[in-house]
């Protein structure tokens, strides 16, 4: 298209150029005013021309460049569309690969040990709340043992001390139990932080897993005993929204689970039982 238009460029200016000197257009003696008008007209007609033609050529040279970057950008798009769509694909694969790994692992009951670091890297230590503690559970000077100081002869007693501050819903802490031959640890409400003591009564609410004698690992919701299978040596306790789990620290796997649908103020809470006089151990802050 530009070389066409270089060619009648040439070629109009040329025989108006001609043509003009031919018949004397450009002699203006004797010719009227009209004549005047209409020689001056024709004598810029051959630039007008040029400069018609140059102004065309300018635009269809633009026109083929804006064209080439449009194709250029339409290409980057395909490329880049295409690179997310794989990207996508790739996601929605590991997806689904991850979801399948962590129905395995829950089958299991095992945590897998990328999501238990981060589960750990949120403990926390705990404030004890010394009134709280009921006058037959002694908690040492550095807040970080709790143990039983009456008489081991009798029924299972489960008198107890809880942390001073409620929980959040986004809270982890680890208790050691060792060989301890009874304990219970847990979340309950306000009413058994005033109680110092865990009863089985159904007006209470708490969540807890616990040891009687030595053998039986029970979790207790209120009145609701299950009987559980292993006893571990440390626990640690995960309450996240309103699910509350247990964990034996060393295996990392799941003991057991519970659904809370209590919208009231929990604290944690230890309890060293009454059959023995060994400690629990936890990670404390002070009193």
């Amino acid at each position: 298209m530009a070389a066409w238009l270089d060619v009648v460029c040439i070629i109009s200016v040329g025989a108006l150029v001609i043509f003009s000197n031919k018949k004397g257009i450009f002699n203006i003696k004797g010719l009227s005013n009209n004549g005047l008008v209409i020689t001056r007209i024709l004598s810029t007609l051959p630039l007008t021309v040029l400069l018609y033609c140059l102004r065309e050529h300018k635009k269809e040279h633009e026109c083929d460049e804006q064209r080439s970057q449009n194709e250029n950008l339409i290409k980057e798009i395909v490329k880049i569309n295409a690179q997310n769509d794989k990207l996508h694909e790739e996601k929605t694969t590991l997806k689904r690969e991850l979801n399948e790994l962590e129905q395995e692992f829950d089958l299991l009951g095992v945590v897998p040990e990328k999501v238990w670091k981060t589960i750990r890297q949120i403990e926390v230590g705990f404030v004890l709340n010394i009134n709280s503690r009921h006058p037959e559970v002694l908690v040492d000077s550095a807040a970080s043992q709790v143990r039983f100081v009456g008489n081991t002869q009798g029924p299972d007693r489960w008198y107890c001390v809880t942390g001073s501050q409620e929980l959040s819903r986004n809270h982890y802490w680890e208790v050691e139990v060792g060989e301890k031959s009874s304990w219970a640890i847990g979340v309950v409400t306000k009413e058994i932080k005033e109680k110092n003591i865990i009863s089985e009564s159904t007006d209470d609410e708490f969540w807890i897993i616990r040891l009687c004698r030595g053998k039986k690992l029970e979790a207790v919701q209120s009145s609701t005993v299950t009987e559980l299978q292993k006893s571990p040596k440390k626990v640690g306790v995960y309450l996240k929204g309103n699910l509350l789990s247990f964990y034996d620290v060393e295996t990392r796997q799941r003991i057991h689970n519970f659904h809370i649908e209590c919208s009231g103020p929990l604290f944690a809470v230890f309890s060293p039982g009454s059959r023995d006089k060994g400690p629990l151990i936890l990670k404390a802050k002070g009193f």
